[in-house]
């Protein structure tokens, strides 16, 4: 009797046993059987196509400067200053006002036929419309500038937006200011577009030789002679010596000096005390009639020494490497040797870089 009890038991638990492990293998197959993996590459594949089609912006706005920013000449000389515009962005319209003193220097015409006088055209943008080109030099010199190429189109890039022929007149020196700047892409939608800095313009006395217009001021010294043996001499020596006082050119010239960028709420009493210097002396070496007013965005030279070299530049923001040595008449590779920069072309804001050893 207990042996049929124990069968019958031993019967039962081999049942249960086989009925768990029929369970533990149904229910594992449908956990691999997964199809929504399939679905998800097709999706990705078709979206990331359109991507590369999206147009690239600049990282940065383009920037307008001149090359060189920094010219001296003698009376009588000339010498040509390129507008020149960096990191255009389908550029289509360009509009540009300038001012200088013509009591210095003059604006040569580039086009003679043409009545009136003009600066030279560019390549950015190309020059298809030209709707203003024109020059006076009354009580202020004046350049009104403006250009379009072909409607609908746009220009991506660098490079020459105007030239500017100037020839020295008189002794002295005057900036050229960049009044207004303005850029439109080809569905006339405004650009930004950053002047970097305006120009430094001195005038020398011509050398020996060449010049008529250097003959101008000597009749002044003729005059004198008949004061000298009336016993004036010492009333008509100081009165050669008055105009030369606004001119004083030859500051410039000076051996040492650090070029710098006047920023929006500074004057040069601020920037002198920056320096070590007086708004006195930078307005001297810089060719500024009146110390007291200076506007944002002019070039000056303050006359320190910079940390090396002869000639310094103090790096301000907008700043590259490529601008800063066309702004000063040299290549990329003398301007990286001169300043010992990286291969990645590094500078930093108010680093102050030699561009004359």
């Amino acid at each position: 009797m207990n042996g049929k009890v124990f069968t019958l038991c031993a019967g039962a638990l081999a049942l249960i046993l086989l009925a768990g492990c029929v369970r533990a293998v149904y229910e594992e197959t449908p956990v691999v059987v997964e199809p929504s993996p399939t679905p998800l590459p097709t999706v990705s594949a078709s979206e990331s196509t359109p991507e590369p089609t999206a147009p690239s912006q600049p990282s940065r706005p383009p920037s307008v400067y001149l090359e060189p920013s920094v010219v001296t000449l003698s009376v009588g000389e000339t010498a040509t200053v390129n507008v020149w515009i960096e990191g255009a962005y389908r550029l289509n319209r360009f509009l540009l006002t300038m001012q200088f003193n013509p009591q210095y220097v003059q604006v040569e015409d580039a086009d003679p036929v043409v009545e009136g006088t003009q600066i030279g055209l560019g390549t950015i943008p190309t020059p298809v419309e030209v709707a203003q080109n024109e020059v006076t030099m009354d009580e202020e010199g004046r350049i009104v500038y403006e250009v379009a190429q072909e409607a609908g189109t746009g220009t991506d890039g660098s490079g020459i937006a105007a030239v500017i022929t100037l020839r020295g007149v008189e002794v002295g020196g005057t900036p050229l200011q960049f009044e207004s700047v303005a850029a439109y892409d080809a569905e006339g939608n405004p650009i930004e577009i950053i002047p970097l800095s305006d120009g430094l313009i001195t005038v020398l006395y011509a050398e020996e030789g060449e010049s008529a217009t250097a003959s101008e001021p000597l009749p002044q010294p003729t005059a004198s002679p008949t004061a000298l043996p009336t016993f004036q001499p010492t009333e008509t020596i100081p009165a050669p010596t008055v105009p030369p006082t606004p001119q004083v050119p030859t500051a410039p010239t000076a051996d040492i000096g650090i070029y710098y960028v006047v920023q929006p709420g500074e004057n040069l009493f601020r920037i002198g005390l920056k320096f070590g210097t007086t708004a006195q002396a930078i307005a001297q070496a810089s060719n500024l009639p009146d110390p007291r007013w200076v506007r944002a965005g002019t070039m000056v030279l303050v006359p320190v020494p910079p940390p090396s070299g002869r000639y310094g530049y103090y790096v301000r923001s907008q700043d590259t490497v490529y601008s800063i040595a066309r702004r000063f008449g040299l290549t990329v590779d003398q301007l990286v040797a001169l300043n010992g920069i990286g291969p990645d072309y590094r500078i930093e804001v108010g680093q102050i870089l030699t561009i004359a050893p």
